[in-house]
């Protein structure tokens, strides 16, 4: 009977594996925190693993792996790996890599260990906690995560971030933020939006919660996964997907590096009017209240600077045949 040792390893060359995929599965992530904080021998056999999978003698390990064929045998080690045929070739990427000399993979293993405890502060135990942000309405606000990952939160935008050695996970609350992600080989990255969820390793797209309930995401760069309802899509850069209560639409013509909200302005192609008060809310000092909610569905075309509130209330009063008043909390946008 295989030993617990002989089995942590595995499942932990398995994990490996799974966790150097260009795009994680949200609910693979999940599980995989939910199996590394189980054992604190998880932690040391995944390290290990982790290690081994960037070292510089696997591709040796590999090709002496290979040569000797599907059984592996470390001079060094008398009891040997066996390949499963019913697993992924790559976890063999992993578990070859024990054909290392014993010192080299204690060598790793020490230094794994060490990044590990500089990672996690012992006192806060395997589990790293939620850091919140907020960005006050009217004004943005840009965060450098601890990896170098670069979020930009539009005013009233609120979110939390978890990061630990195997994964970064975002929970979106409100508003709308621009991720510039920094790649990394082995860790994933991951946002919530409650009825969809987006993970990458290195990219940058842009994630909109809107009031109403609807989730939109803009690739900028790379390739991200969205999941939302049991379906899986592939978002290469320049395209998007809207997701709400009516079903899945995909967006096109995504433009430019970044949103345009990041420089100040916004671009209405068919906006609902609703939609478009939305925005401005996020960056005025005052809000803007429409006197008649049936007005919300009126559809407007056009580019829109945002920080200028009262001339954008001024086009839109000359365009669409509206009045504006000011109040003295906020605007009213009326017939």
């Amino acid at each position: 009977m295989r030993s617990d040792k002989a089995e942590i390893e595995s499942q932990a060359a398995t994990w490996a594996e799974l966790m150097n995929r260009p795009l994680q599965d949200a609910r693979a992530a999940a599980e995989f925190d939910r199996w590394i904080s189980a054992d604190p021998r998880h932690v040391e056999s995944y390290a290990e693993m982790a290690a081994l999978w960037q070292s510089d003698g696997l591709d040796a390990a590999l090709r002496l792996s290979a040569a000797n064929g599907p059984r592996a045998r470390n001079d060094n080690d008398q009891q040997g790996y066996r390949w499963t045929p019913g697993n992924s070739g790559a976890p063999h990427r992993a578990v070859a890599a024990r054909t290392l000399p014993r010192s080299q993979r204690a060598a790793i293993l020490a230094s794994s260990i060490l990044l590990l405890l500089l990672t996690i502060p012992v006192v806060q135990g395997i589990l790293a906690p939620e850091q919140s942000y907020t960005a006050a309405r009217g004004a943005n606000r840009m965060i450098v995560l601890a990896d170098g990952s670069k979020l930009n939160l539009s005013g009233g935008s609120r979110l939390s971030v978890r990061m630990t050695p195997w994964s970064r996970d975002v929970r979106m609350e409100e508003g709308e933020a621009y991720f510039d992600v920094a790649h990394e080989r082995f860790r994933s990255f991951s946002v919530d939006v409650g009825n969809a969820s987006i993970a990458v390793l290195g990219t940058a797209f842009d994630v909109d919660m809107m009031a109403e309930g609807t989730r939109e995401v803009r690739v900028y760069r790379g390739l991200v996964k969205v999941e939302a309802g049991g379906t899986g899509w592939r978002l290469p850069a320049g395209s998007g997907l809207s997701v709400s209560k009516d079903g899945v639409q995909r967006l096109n013509n995504v433009l430019g590096a970044r949103p345009a909200w990041i420089d100040g302005w916004f671009d209405a192609q068919d906006t609902t009017l609703a939609r478009l008060v939305d925005r401005i809310n996020r960056t005025s000092d005052r809000p803007v209240v429409l006197a008649d909610p049936a007005l919300g569905a009126l559809r407007i075309t056009g580019r829109f600077r945002m920080n200028e509130t009262r001339e954008l209330l001024e086009t839109l009063a000359a365009v669409h045949d509206l009045r504006w008043e000011e109040e003295s909390t906020h605007y009213v946008l009326s017939r």
